[in-house]
């Protein structure tokens, strides 16, 4: 079996990608396909069976699955990861293992020429704390405080994904584990995983975070209630 390929933290999606994902995700059987990809790379033949309902008997054919993965993998939801032999791993025959592009996905409709110029990955976080703050009524003091807040965001996220590959290495010989259930102990142990260094300074930044939201949330107007 081919190595795995390390799974994005967040992927933006703009332009024609941003609409055929939106088209795409308005489909449940999609839906589901990329939740269970977030968890695991599967074959097509394994995601038949886990669209199938026995109890309802149920049955999805696999071409309908192949259409699925066709519509995903066109907007960059997933992409094939490696091959694996059929069978018990004794075959000459090798079956494509599909995965999802990234933990989260912001679809961003919006336009993006009135923003900074800046460095793309930066430009991209921006507009998507900026969007969401917005909609949440949250208003920072300054562009200092926001600096504060995306150095903050890149630091937990740099530790998260050091936590992560220890926690696929714990969770690699769980394989009836639902997708569900991987997703949630995968995200628990990439922070329980952490060496102890990293381990205190997540828990600042996280902290530093939240009190920079908390504020935030107070100076808010409009959508928020007050807090208290």
């Amino acid at each position: 079996m081919q190595g795995m390929k390390t799974i994005d933290t967040l992927k933006v999606l703009t332009g024609t990608k941003a609409i055929d994902a939106v088209k795409a995700l308005n489909d449940e059987n999609r839906r589901r396909i990329l939740h269970a990809l977030r968890a695991r790379r599967m074959s097509t033949s394994e995601l038949v069976t886990f669209l199938s309902d026995p109890e309802s008997e149920k049955e999805v054919k696999p071409q309908t699955v192949r259409y699925h993965l066709k519509e995903l993998e066109k907007c960059g939801l997933i992409e094939q990861d490696g091959y694996e032999p059929t069978g018990n791993g004794d075959s000459h025959i090798m079956k494509k293992l599909w995965r999802a592009t990234a933990e989260n996905v912001f679809i961003a409709t919006g336009s993006m020429e009135t923003l900074p110029e800046r460095e793309s990955e930066d430009l991209e976080r921006t507009l998507d704390l900026v969007k969401v703050m917005k909609e949440l009524g949250l208003v920072l003091k300054d562009e200092d405080e926001m600096g504060v807040l995306e150095k903050d965001f890149d630091a937990q996220n740099e530790m998260q994904i050091r936590g992560l590959e220890r926690a696929k290495e714990t969770l690699k010989d769980v394989r009836e584990l639902d997708p569900k259930l991987y997703v949630m102990f995968r995200r628990i142990l990439s922070v329980v995983r952490l060496n102890p260094q990293d381990y205190e300074n997540y828990w600042e930044v996280n902290r530093r975070i939240n009190d920079i939201l908390r504020d935030a949330y107070r100076r808010g107007k409009g959508k928020n209630p007050e807090v208290f």
